[in-house]
């Protein structure tokens, strides 16, 4: 069984898409949603939802810059 150290090591070199995700997904698991407002514990319900739905994008940072280098030139 892997570390917690590891884990981490692992998770953080995951596109910032997978690290967001799993980062929703853990948040989920603690369900645990005092100090959220209201309308924060919605949005994260939809991120979730539009995220497991397919409906979104995924794109790893070093394509946003990219992307971002390409449109500023």
């Amino acid at each position: 069984m892997q570390t917690m150290p590891e884990i981490m090591s692992g998770a953080l070199e995951l596109p910032r898409s997978d690290r967001s995700y799993l980062a929703s997904k853990l948040i989920e698991s603690l369900d645990e949603t005092e100090g959220l407002s209201p309308e924060w514990q919605q949005e994260i319900r939809e991120r979730v939802a539009r995220r497991e739905a397919g409906e979104t994008q995924h794109i790893s940072q070093e394509e946003l810059h990219r992307d971002i280098e390409k449109i500023l030139g």
